[in-house]
């Protein structure tokens, strides 16, 4: 699984309470350390046909992690792969960013004037 193991992985199926649930995977970094992640998404890339990919955010930090993701018949059910090339990369932080301002320009918000 290149750099980072995934260790958990955990949310509920399909519970018809009206609410969204939050996924969560804890991953194994190079250096044994154990960081719990937000799933923001899979997602698939227009220009990068055949591949999904994954964001998350550790629980403790700002920054996303990318990685592809792809499905397998282990007992995991996925593996999170390293993005090795540099252009792949830049194309699915590209992708990503457009669709978290996406997501951003769909809710509605209120704002009120600050007077000085």
């Amino acid at each position: 699984m290149g750099d980072n193991e995934k260790r958990e992985h955990s949310h509920e199926h399909d519970c018809d309470c009206g609410h969204d649930h939050v996924q969560y995977m804890t991953l194994k970094l190079e250096d044994d350390t154990e960081v719990r992640c937000t799933v923001l998404g899979i997602f698939e890339v227009d220009d990068l046909e055949g591949k999904e990919y994954i964001a998350l955010v550790p629980d403790d930090g700002e920054e996303a992690y990318i990685y592809e993701y792809a499905e397998t018949d282990d007992e995991d059910g996925f593996e999170l792969r390293n993005i090795e090339s540099n252009e792949e990369f830049d194309i699915v932080e590209e992708a990503f960013m457009a669709m978290l301002d996406e997501d951003l320009n769909d809710e509605e918000y209120e704002f009120e004037d600050i007077d000085d």
